[in-house]
Order: C-alpha cells, then structure tokens, then sequence
C-alpha cells in the first residue's frame, strides 16, 4: 500500500510540472503567415522526405520535401534566418513522352547530395534512405498560375537548381562509424584495470 501511495504521489507531482511546463501566454504580434510562399532564393535545406505518389487522378510524380536549415541562422540571415525550417515541396514528374522519369532529374539530386558517380539506386526504399537527412542547396523560385479564376503563387524548385550544401551538417563525415577497426590496437593488462 506505501509502495501504492508513493507511486500515486509520483505520478501526480509528475502531472503537476507538465502542466507547468503547457502554459504560455499568447502574443500575435509576431505571428507571420506560414502558408505563404517562400520567398525566391538560394536556401541551404536538408531532404526531410521523398518517395513516389500520385495525383489524386493517377499521374505519378516523386515528391521531394525540403526542410530549410534551422541551423544556419547567422551564416545566411536573409535567408535561412528568416525562413528556417520551413517545408518547400518538390515535384519531380515523369515525362509525357516516355512515361519516365527524366535520368538528368533524379542525378541532379543523388550529385548534390553528395553520392558519386556511378552509385546504385535499387529502388525507391533504397532511394529514400540514400537522401533523407542528406542536405543540400536549391533556387527557390515563385511560380503563378491560374486555377478557377484565381492566381495562385507556389514555390518552384527545379531539380537541376540542386546544388552541393556549402554548409555540411556538423557530425556527417561518411562512415563516421566510432567503433570502426583503425588498425591501432592498444594492449590492455588485467593489472590496469579498476576492477
């Protein structure tokens, strides 16, 4: 019953603090609208998604949706800085006359996410876990066209505008593996152990 009471008071002073932890008072002076365009630049992003879909009527396409880099706030405060992390979606479409992807389109972006020459792709599984988390840096333009009437502006980004990050995530050296064999070996005695 003790073990009872004091796992109840547990839970309860837990429920306290993130109660505490919730609150916050509102302030909308500074709030901006998120569901505008971003505006037209050169942004340093990191692939946060990418895969095959398809439009609601069938035409596949593969999306690619890039976060803007949140870490980059003062190296490109007109920029990153002021649109850091936000989504920009971009739609790589197969060609009308093939029914293909264009090869060009998908090597823009394998090359500015850092792979060489030559490197296998096995499938969109294989696709996807190649770029996700990989940075890279892209134009972002605006584009305007007409639906129902209306002009509707959306952000454009050609996969030929995919550039190599100027910024490489901290941490990301290729094969950083801690525990990989360097060939420096260190003989350790029993007697120089603590234990």
């Amino acid at each position: 019953l003790i073990i009872a009471v004091n796992k109840w008071d547990q839970f309860v002073n837990e429920r306290k603090e993130l109660k505490k932890m919730a609150s916050f008072t509102t302030n909308y002076k500074d709030l901006k609208d998120r569901n505008s365009v971003v505006p037209e630049g050169i942004y340093e992003c990191v692939i946060d998604a990418t895969g095959p879909d398809a439009t609601p009527g069938g035409t596949e396409y593969i999306k690619v949706n890039l976060r803007i880099r949140k870490d980059l706030d003062k190296a490109l405060p007109d920029t990153n800085g002021k649109q850091h992390n936000r989504i920009v979606f971009v739609n790589i479409w197969k060609r009308k006359k093939t029914g293909k992807y264009d090869p060009s389109d998908l090597n823009f972006i394998m090359k500015a996410a850092g792979y060489p020459e030559n490197t296998p792709v096995e499938d969109w599984d294989d696709w996807t876990n190649k770029l996700v988390g990989k940075p890279v840096k892209v134009k972002v333009d605006i584009d305007e066209s007409e639906y129902q009437g209306k002009t509707i502006k959306r952000n454009q980004v050609w996969a030929s505008s995919f550039r190599t990050t100027d910024f490489p995530l901290q941490g990301s050296k290729e094969n950083a593996d801690p525990f990989k064999e360097t060939g420096n070996t260190t003989e350790i005695s029993d007697n120089d152990l603590p234990f």
